[in-house]
């Protein structure tokens, strides 16, 4: 689109024009696009270029995919990768330390305002967690599973105790709180709780980008973190005794 967008200006812009003769071959013309796409916000170069490789990485495979593929996503030059990321295993560590920092990131946010009751935050930080904006966490859920797991386990390893394991431990430690305060029933084991809250989730979502082929896999993700959030939180709460009762 912003290849096309430039040649529509090209046309039009006498401005413009000087710089981009209409006899200019395609291949280089493709070359000044990408230039100028860089040159207009250079901080961004980072961030697109971990979006790219995600894309790429989940849909021709860690191992078969090439930096080309991703240069060419980003609408750079395969050198501007080697700019940033030394080798294609540091590029694919970047981008699950980025997605990552963004999920906690945002967990970070629900953290800070210490208001309201701690199931609402119990169901904020899951939200925030399992459900990114731009849904990209399907593509790393696959890529990790998929790749990442057998390819690089040392990296899936780190990920495990920075992502998963974190999250559940944050959780756990809400669910202590909710005790201390009487919205939890005190005999409940908030670890294992949390445990199978977060594996249960990360598991169904790694499922969902190839849930098509699998007749009853897909669910819609809402439904699925909501319901299951839901469920958890009613499993904690104490028992409610009628007043009828013996």
């Amino acid at each position: 689109m912003f290849i096309q967008s430039l040649w529509a200006l090209c046309l039009s812009v006498n401005s413009v024009r000087k710089r981009c003769p209409l006899n200019l071959k395609a291949e280089e013309f493709e070359n000044l696009a990408k230039a100028l796409k860089w040159e207009r916000r250079p901080e961004d170069r980072p961030q697109e270029l971990l979006d790219a490789a995600l894309k790429v990485f989940a849909a021709q495979g860690y191992r078969s995919a090439r930096l080309e593929e991703v240069a060419e996503a980003a609408g750079v030059t395969k050198g501007t990768i080697y700019h940033y990321f030394a080798t294609k295993e540091e590029l694919l560590l970047g981008v699950i330390d980025h997605y990552q920092a963004r999920a906690f990131g945002r967990i970070e946010e629900v953290l800070r305002d210490n208001q309201g009751s701690v199931s609402m935050r119990i169901r904020l930080i899951v939200r925030k967690a399992f459900l990114g904006a731009d849904r990209a966490h399907r593509d790393l859920y696959w890529l990790l599973i998929r790749d990442v797991a057998h390819e690089v386990p040392e990296m899936y390893h780190r990920w495990l105790a920075e992502g998963p394991v974190r999250i559940w431990n944050l959780v756990a430690l809400l669910v202590v709180e909710g005790q201390g305060r009487g919205e939890f029933r005190m005999d409940a084991d908030g670890e294992v709780a949390a445990r199978l809250l977060v594996s249960g989730l990360l598991l169904q979502l790694m499922w969902q980008p190839r849930a098509g082929s699998v007749p009853m896999l897909m669910i819609d993700e809402d439904r699925l973190v909501d319901s299951s959030v839901e469920i958890f939180l009613s499993a904690l709460r104490p028992a409610v005794v009628s007043g009828g009762g013996r």
